[in-house]
C-alpha cells in the first residue's frame, strides 16, 4: 500500500512538473494575487506546490483512505432536523484544515496561500483516489475563491475567516423541486428589507446543505421571468442560536454515503447580497464552472482507485497459469483505463492552467489575452466534466469486472468505487447539459468565423497525410474527425432553414454559403432537433480530440515514453470517433420518428 499518494505515483508529479507550464505561471500569479517577492524563482514555487501537494499526499494515504470504508458504511444520519456526519470524516476534515487545505486557494492578504488552480485540482484527485467522501467534502466547503471575487471588502474581511476555520461550513443552493437543469423556473423569491432580504421557498439536492451557511440562487425581482431577476444570497443557518432556514430532509441514495444531500426551506429567513444585484446566474456560473471542473477532478481521482486496485488483483490473481493482468483481454482494459486516466488529467490541469492565465490577464487589463484564456476555460470545463465523470464510471465497472465475483464483495473497494463514480454525470449539470454547451460554443464559433471556422474541412485531413511527425499526423486525423462532425450537425441546419441541395454543394461552395450566411444560422427560429439529438455523440468526439490535444500540446522534446502513450491513446479513440461519426450520420433518423410518434 502507498505510503504518499502523490509522491508515490510518478505520473501525477510528471504532470505537474514536465506536462504544463505551472513553473511559468508562479511568477505572474504572485505578482496579480499574492507576495510580489514571496519565490525567489520559479523553482523555489514549484518546490513550494510539490511540498504542499507531498504533505497532503501523505496524511491522504496514511490517514484519510484507511478509513473511507467505514466512513461510507457509517453514513451520514439525520434526526430532527440535525445531521451527524462519522466521526471518522469530522477527523480527516479537522486534520486537513489543520494542514491548510481550506486556506489554500486564499490570497495572501486573506491568510492564504495563493495556490494555483492545477495544484487545487491535483489536491482533490488525490483527496477522492483515498476517499470520496471526504473529497466531495473538501469541494463543498471550499467557497473561498467564490468570496474572494464576488464579495465587498466588508464581507471579505468579515466571512472568510469563517470559510478558512470552517466556522462556516458552507453549500450552494441551486436546484428546487420544479428548477434542476432549468434555473429560469427557479421560484424561492427574496424581498429586500433595509441590507438584507427575507426569502422563502425550497431547496433540493442541496450538498453538504446541513453546513452553516448556504450561498442560495433566488429571485429577487418578483416579475421578472427566466434568468433575469436572480440575485445570490448568503444565508447562515442560524441567527442568534436559532434556526434561520431548516434541513427537512436528507436523501438515501446509493452513493457518498457520508455526504448529506439535504432539503432546505426557507421561512421568512434572512440573507445578505452577494455580487451585484439582479445578476446572480451570472455570479452563480462563475461558482458552478469551478464546481464543475472539481467534479472532473474528483472523478479522476476515484479512476485512478479503481485503476489501482484493478493492477493490483490482476497481478496476483492466477488462472490458466498465469496472472490475468496478462491475458489480452484483462490487458486490454487496464491498459485503456492507464490511457483514459492520462487524458483525463491532462484535460482537467490544463482547463486549471486556463482559468489562472484568465484571473492574470484580467488583473493586468489585457482584454485581448483575457478574452483568449477565458475562451479557453470556457470551452474546456464542460469537457473535462463530459469525460471524466462518464469515463470514471466505465473504468469503475471493469474494475469490478476484472475482480470478477470479488468484484461486488464488500470485502473489496471496487463495489463502492463504482457506487461513488455513479453521481458524477449528474452533480453540477448533468452530462447532457455539459452536451448542449459544447454543442452551443461550436455552433458560436461556426457563426462568428465560419470561413476561417470551415477552412480546415478538407485541410486536416490532408496535412495529416504528409505530417512527418506521428503526433501532429493523429491531432490532425482527430482535428478531421471533429470537422466531419461539425459540418454533419451544420448540414442539418442549413438543409432545414434554408431547404437548399446541400448535396450539391462542393466544401468550397459550403465555405462561401456560410459566409454569407453565418449570421443568420442561429435564431429563435431554427430548428436544432437534429443537433440536440446528436449533441452527446458530438461530445464525444469533442471530448476526444480534446484530450488528444491537451496530450500532444504538452509533449516534451526526446520523452519517447510520453510519445508512446500519445500515440497509443490516438490509436485507441481514433476509430471510436469515426464510430461516432457513423452513429450521426445513419442512427439517427429512427430516433426523429420515434419521437414523431410519441406526439401522438
Amino acid at each position: 500500500m502507498a505510503e504518499n499518494l502523490f509522491t508515490d505515483y510518478p505520473e501525477r508529479v510528471q504532470q505537474l512538473k514536465q506536462y504544463c507550464d505551472l513553473a511559468e505561471l508562479s511568477t505572474p500569479l504572485e505578482e496579480a494575487f499574492g507576495e510580489k517577492n514571496f519565490f525567489k524563482s520559479s523553482a523555489e514555487a514549484m518546490d513550494f506546490y510539490y511540498g504542499v501537494l507531498e504533505e497532503l499526499g501523505k496524511l491522504a494515504a496514511t490517514v484519510i483512505r484507511p478509513q473511507a470504508t467505514k466512513i461510507d458504511s457509517t453514513g451520514a444520519h439525520f434526526n430532527q432536523g440535525e445531521v451527524t456526519l462519522p466521526a471518522e470524516l469530522e477527523n480527516n476534515i479537522n486534520r486537513l484544515k489543520e494542514l491548510g487545505v481550506f486556506s489554500g486557494p486564499a490570497s495572501p492578504k486573506n491568510n492564504g496561500f495563493n495556490l494555483p488552480q492545477a495544484v487545487q485540482a491535483m489536491a482533490l484527485e488525490i483527496l477522492a483516489h483515498a476517499c470520496p467522501n471526504t473529497a466531495l467534502t473538501v469541494a463543498c466547503y471550499s467557497m473561498v475563491p467564490f468570496v474572494e471575487t464576488w464579495g465587498t471588502e466588508e464581507q471579505k474581511q468579515r466571512i472568510l475567516p469563517k470559510l478558512i476555520s470552517l466556522e462556516w461550513k458552507s453549500s450552494m443552493a441551486l436546484t428546487e423541486p420544479n428548477a434542476g437543469s432549468d434555473l429560469g423556473k427557479l421560484r424561492t423569491s427574496a424581498k429586500r428589507e433595509g441590507d438584507q432580504y427575507i426569502i422563502n421557498g425550497s431547496k433540493i439536492f442541496i450538498t453538504g446543505g446541513s453546513g452553516d451557511v448556504t450561498f442560495a440562487l433566488v429571485r429577487t425581482a418578483p416579475e421578472s421571468k427566466g434568468l433575469e431577476g436572480l440575485s445570490v444570497l448568503i444565508v447562515p443557518r442560524k441567527i442568534d442560536g436559532r434556526d434561520n432556514y431548516r434541513v427537512t430532509k436528507i436523501e438515501d441514495k446509493i452513493c457518498l454515503h457520508a455526504s448529506p444531500t439535504c432539503e432546505i426551506v426557507f421561512e421568512n429567513s434572512v440573507g445578505e447580497l452577494l455580487g451585484p444585484e439582479g445578476q446572480g446566474f451570472k455570479v452563480m456560473l462563475d461558482l458552478m464552472n469551478d464546481a464543475r471542473l472539481a467534479m472532473a477532478a474528483l472523478a479522476t481521482g476515484i479512476a485512478a482507485s479503481a485503476l489501482e486496485e484493478s493492477k493490483k488483483y490482476a497481478s496476483q490473481r492466477v488462472t490458466m497459469g498465469k496472472p490475468i493482468i496478462q491475458h489480452p483481454m484483462i490487458a486490454d482494459m487496464i491498459y485503456e483505463m492507464e490511457l483514459e486516466i492520462s487524458a483525463m488529467r491532462a484535460m482537467v490541469n490544463e482547463a486549471s492552467m486556463s482559468f489562472d492565465w484568465m484571473r492574470v490577464y484580467k488583473n493586468k487589463e489585457d482584454q485581448k489575452q483575457f478574452l483568449k484564456w477565458r475562451k479557453r476555460y470556457r470551452r474546456l470545463t464542460p469537457l473535462c466534466k463530459y469525460y471524466c465523470c462518464e469515463k470514471a464510471i466505465l473504468i469503475a465497472r471493469n474494475a469490478v469486472q476484472i475482480l470478477g465475483g470479488y468484484g461486488v464483495c464488500k470485502d473489496y473497494p471496487v463495489e463502492r468505487l463504482l457506487r461513488e463514480t455513479i453521481i458524477y454525470p449528474i452533480y453540477e449539470g448533468t452530462s447532457q447539459i455539459q452536451s448542449l454547451m459544447v454543442l452551443k460554443d461550436t455552433l458560436k464559433d461556426v457563426a462568428s468565423q465560419s470561413a476561417g471556422f470551415l477552412g480546415s474541412l478538407a485541410g486536416a485531413w490532408a496535412e495529416s497525410k504528409v505530417a512527418l511527425d506521428p503526433v501532429k499526423s493523429n491531432l490532425l486525423k482527430a482535428r478531421n474527425e471533429l470537422n466531419i462532425a461539425i459540418k454533419s450537425i451544420l448540414m442539418s441546419i442549413i438543409k432545414d432553414k434554408f431547404k437548399s441541395d446541400i448535396d450539391a454543394l462542393k466544401n468550397s461552395n459550403i465555405q462561401q454559403f456560410l459566409k454569407e450566411y453565418s449570421l443568420n444560422l442561429l435564431t429563435t427560429k431554427t430548428d436544432l432537433t437534429y443537433p440536440f439529438l446528436v449533441a452527446e455523440r458530438f461530445s464525444k468526439i469533442t471530448c476526444d480530440y480534446y484530450a488528444l490535444k491537451c496530450l500532444s500540446d504538452r509533449l516534451p522534446q526526446g520523452d519517447k515514453k510520453r510519445e508512446t502513450l500519445i500515440l497509443d491513446y490516438a490509436e485507441m479513440v481514433l476509430p471510436r470517433m469515426k464510430m461516432e461519426n457513423e452513429y450521426m450520420s445513419h442512427r439517427s433518423s429512427s430516433v426523429l420518428n420515434y419521437m414523431k410518434r410519441q406526439d401522438h
